[in-house]
């Protein structure tokens, strides 16, 4: 069940969402308290309650399961509310990206936009394993502290391909000598 909201949540984050969220937990949580009741029914609220609800950091009611003794340890159905709402980024009117020199700013701009996706941390992952956390230009640690940029070897509009062969991981140019 997990899984499935998770990544409902992540496909309406860009939406204006924030109280359908709220709303979705309230309910989620009424109906994980009715299916709790409804399976032990010969137990009173308080033990249930003490069974499937616990007090996580500083939100009472999480519904948990223990996997060790101490409070980090329990396995728990994230709230949907917790997810953080990103804005889509608009591009300028000008933006053409079969401009050469607007390149920059497309490279930029789909960094930006895809540092939330899955897939794309994983192939930044990928490509930080390939360069062995290095740039390849001036041999500088690529870190968070440092950030990185992206680039293709081959451009796309000169035919180059988006695949991982073909992209190089720079840190930024201030710090590219």
């Amino acid at each position: 069940m997990a899984p499935v909201l998770r990544g409902w949540a992540q496909y309406h984050s860009p939406v204006v969402a924030k109280a359908t969220f709220h709303r979705l937990d309230v309910k989620i949580w009424y109906l994980l308290w009715r299916w709790a009741k409804r399976n032990h029914s010969k137990k009173g609220r308080r033990w249930v309650r003490e069974r499937y609800f616990h007090t996580i950091g500083n939100r009472n009611w999480e519904f948990a399961c223990k996997k060790g003794s101490t409070e980090s340890d329990y396995i728990r159905l994230k709230p949907l509310s917790a997810t953080p709402i990103v804005r889509h980024t608009k591009i300028k009117g000008a933006f053409n990206p079969f401009d050469p020199v607007w390149e920059k700013e497309g490279e930029s701009l789909r960094m930006q936009r895809m540092l939330h996706s899955l897939r794309y941390r994983r192939e930044i992952a990928g490509l930080y394993r390939l360069q062995k956390g290095e740039c390849l230009h001036c041999m500088h640690p690529i870190t968070q502290a440092t950030g990185w940029q992206e680039h293709h070897l081959e451009h796309i509009l000169q035919g180059g391909k988006n695949v991982l062969d073909n992209r190089v991981m720079p840190v930024p140019d201030i710090l590219c000598a």
